[in-house]
């Protein structure tokens, strides 16, 4: 069954996903180790981070998907290989690679659709040409490996953000519609996340490795899956994170929201303890822990 990315699971899916976890949650869990474990290590020796997110897309929603994903961005890359011809200079290259990823192909950004799933999932975007900034950055800089040309991802604080060429003199791209951003600008689009006082520093535009990137990833497609209550998808893509950051105490608290979601009451108290005693500090605590109060006074499904 296609995933639909403009609807919930369905209340049949949600009763299976809930009847998996509550029925079986010691050898799912035994098994979901298993297989995190597997994908983590198969992840780490994809050096692309466009294939290595399909793969785990793939393996969270249990679609088929990655084979087809790869064939569209052979044709659309085929697409434009006779006009990538003949350009040596760096420059010429990625203003060429600009055009016709931007304008021939028609890749764009429309804020409207940035809340929907199928702008975070990049199978989705291959074959819409339409996402947020980072998907369709990473769906650029697929092509741009393909085509030889020099591009680095920044984790630049509320967006993704292109660089072409060295810190010093490097030239800044929006992913969302190819246009150049000056520092002016970066520093506009900081202020507007982190405050009128935010200034524009280095630290700001380090270079994203891969691992870092892929996160970054599935980071965002957390969000929108429980945004559109694919509860138990979220879960999965929380459980990759962890093999990553097992330790990441932010991480723990949104799988226990997830569990909490999907009635496994005893594991969501356990993720929220770990939280508070890292975290004791954050506001959310006092929330957190009339949680574990409220799902101890309650029958726990899990035995």
């Amino acid at each position: 069954m296609e995933l639909d990315a403009n609807a919930t699971l369905t209340e049949t899916e949600l009763a299976e996903d809930v009847a998996v976890d509550n029925n079986a949650v010691d050898s799912d869990s035994e098994q979901l180790e298993e297989y995190d474990d597997e994908l983590a290590e198969e992840v780490l020796m994809i050096d692309n981070v466009m294939l290595a997110t399909l793969s785990a897309i793939e393996m969270i929603t249990e679609k088929p998907l990655l084979e087809q994903a790869i064939v569209e961005l052979d044709e659309l890359i085929a697409l434009i290989e006779v006009d990538m011809q003949g350009f040596t200079c760096e420059v010429e290259k990625r203003d060429q690679l600009l055009y016709l990823f931007y304008q021939q192909l028609g890749f764009s950004g429309d804020w409207r659709k940035w809340l929907e799933l199928d702008s975070v999932l990049l199978h989705k975007v291959i074959s819409s040409r339409n996402g947020v900034p980072l998907s369709l950055g990473t769906v650029f800089m697929y092509f741009a490996k393909h085509f030889e040309v020099d591009v680095t991802g920044i984790i630049f604080p509320g967006q993704f953000v292109l660089r072409f060429g060295s810190e010093q003199d490097g030239v800044y791209v929006d992913p969302a519609d190819g246009q150049a951003l000056s520092r002016h600008k970066l520093q506009v689009l900081l202020r507007g996340i982190e405050g009128n006082h935010a200034l524009l520093s280095d630290d700001d535009l380090l270079a994203a490795n891969n691992e870092m990137h892929y996160l970054r990833l599935l980071q965002v497609l957390k969000a929108a899956l429980i945004r559109d209550e694919h509860f138990s998808y979220a879960l999965r893509c929380i459980d990759l994170i962890l093999e990553l950051e097992p330790d990441e105490p932010y991480e723990i608290r949104d799988r226990g929201f997830l569990l909490q979601q999907l009635d496994c009451k005893k594991l969501a108290s356990e993720d929220f303890a770990y939280f508070i005693a890292q975290c004791p500090d954050d506001p959310i605590t006092r929330v957190l822990k009339a949680q574990i109060d409220e799902l101890a006074a309650t029958d726990d499904t899990i035995h």
